[in-house]
């Protein structure tokens, strides 16, 4: 099966849906504290989730089918594979964030490509943990909540400091969509 290449997108119902209905609502009903607090339970619910495969399977790439916000290239994605690019992803929005709230302006090109797994190794999902401790200490000692400074996302729209905040959770939400989809499909390959 052929399948997309890295960055080519979502079908354009999924990016209007996203962009003109769920990104609005997260800007008129999250605040810095809920979105942080339900980031946090994705990232619980991950590590259970992960635990939950054999490790022989964790590193298993398997196609799922299609997946909400989920572009087709990775749909052929093991466990630890999400989670190398949510580690990943975490990292550069930490980045970004850290950059703009301070009201200047980011320099570094932001891809979808540029935010893929590459090594699929393995016990991936204590690397993803870490980063999510450390973006916690990152988020309590950040003092500006609403830059005026934005970068667009690949995506969507430009985003400010708050709405990079809450794309953290949302981004790791779809994903843990696809780790449940992906381990319903090695159920099935057993």
């Amino acid at each position: 099966m052929e399948l997309g290449k890295p960055g080519e997108g979502l079908p354009s119902w999924e990016l209007k849906l996203v962009k003109w209905g769920l990104i609005p609502l997260v800007r008129i009903f999250f605040t810095w504290g809920i979105g942080h607090r339900l980031f946090q339970c994705e990232v619980k619910r991950i590590g259970k989730l992960i635990r939950s495969v054999p490790v022989n399977e964790q590193q298993k790439q398997v196609i799922i089918d299609k997946t909400f916000a989920i572009e087709d290239h990775t749909r052929q994605f093991s466990v630890n594979m999400v989670a190398e690019h949510l580690t990943i992803t975490g990292r550069a929005v930490m980045g970004i964030i850290a950059t703009i709230s301070q009201e200047k302006p980011f320099e570094r090109p932001v891809t979808i490509e540029g935010v893929k797994p590459f090594e699929n190794k393995a016990e991936q999902i204590r690397e993803f943990e870490a980063f999510a401790a450390e973006y916690a200490v990152f988020f309590k000692a950040l003092s500006k909540r609403y830059s005026k400074t934005t970068v667009r996302h690949p995506w969507f729209i430009p985003f400010n400091n708050f709405d990079w905040a809450a794309f953290m959770f949302m981004h790791t939400f779809i994903h843990r969509r696809q780790i449940e989809a992906i381990i319903r499909k090695l159920e099935e390959n057993r």
